[in-house]
């Protein structure tokens, strides 16, 4: 028999660990003297100390462990139950990926917004690369972007790789708008929805600072820049939504950053 502390030493388990595994029954000493509560281990005991060190260092938490040394039987018993404690890491692993993902999402938005934030209202053309997205076309109010936008996050997960836009296929104002929202992704990605290349275009592009129903007075900023240069307007517009609602926090509207893309003939 060993006393406690020497089984401490052999164990590697502190006397504070073993004492709550004692009150746990998890690991109970072969004897506990009555006038003194001293508790003494063999080296059965032992085995059953290193079993628990070893589920532990698997993820298992004491209830689980309990459960393991209480209903494992056999080889086949134990092979099962690590089975589906594996299961439910790789879950843990692939829900961690996601959390990580949307956390990386929130400071690349905020990072790119930074960097825009210097040339906002100033009117000029650029050509725009083309972009693989994942995409949702559809019909509606242009308050209902919203849903659109939670159904390609969705689609996209861990893959997304820029901020989201909406193409308008609308040449002019429409209660019911024809409109697609797209992500950026990394690489191509199984999903119900489409994803496709955005083709490269020369755009005029203009970064609007302010809430969406302003969006208005940018626009406006737009087309007199390209009536006075001569520029015709191809569709789909774009609309990229650099800093917006916060995944968080809602924000404020008066620093929402909206880069404003007219693709033109050339």
């Amino acid at each position: 028999m060993y006393s406690i502390g020497e089984f401490s030493i052999i164990s590697s388990l502190t006397v504070k660990a073993l004492r709550h595994y004692h009150d746990k029954d998890i690991l109970i000493p072969s004897c506990v003297n009555e006038d003194n509560g001293y508790r003494y281990y063999s080296a059965k005991d032992l085995d059953k100390a290193r079993v628990i060190t070893t589920l532990k260092s698997f993820q298992f938490s004491l209830e689980e462990i309990a459960t393991f040394l209480r209903e494992m039987d056999n080889d086949s018993d134990v092979v099962h139950a690590l089975k589906l404690k594996k299961e439910q890491i790789d879950l843990d692993i692939k829900n961690l990926k996601n959390v990580t993902s949307a956390i990386n999402s929130i400071i690349y938005k905020e990072r790119e917004a930074s960097k825009v934030t210097e040339i906002k209202n100033n009117i000029q053309i650029k050509l725009i690369p083309e972009q693989l997205v994942v995409a949702h076309r559809w019909q509606g109010a242009y308050c209902e972007t919203g849903k659109a936008m939670g159904q390609i996050y969705r689609a996209a997960g861990r893959h997304s790789a820029g901020p989201a836009l909406n193409l308008c296929y609308d040449g002019e104002y429409k209660e019911v708008a024809d409109m697609e929202s797209c992500l950026p992704i990394k690489k191509q990605v199984k999903s119900k929805l489409a994803c496709r290349v955005l083709p490269a275009q020369k755009c005029v592009s203009l970064v609007h600072q302010g809430p969406y129903e302003k969006l208005s007075e940018s626009y406006q900023a737009i087309f007199d820049y390209m009536n006075e240069n001569n520029l015709t307007m191809v569709l789909p517009t774009r609309e990229i939504y650099l800093k917006g609602p916060g995944m968080i926090f809602a924000g404020n509207p008066n620093k929402y950053l909206t880069e404003l893309l007219i693709p033109i003939a050339y």
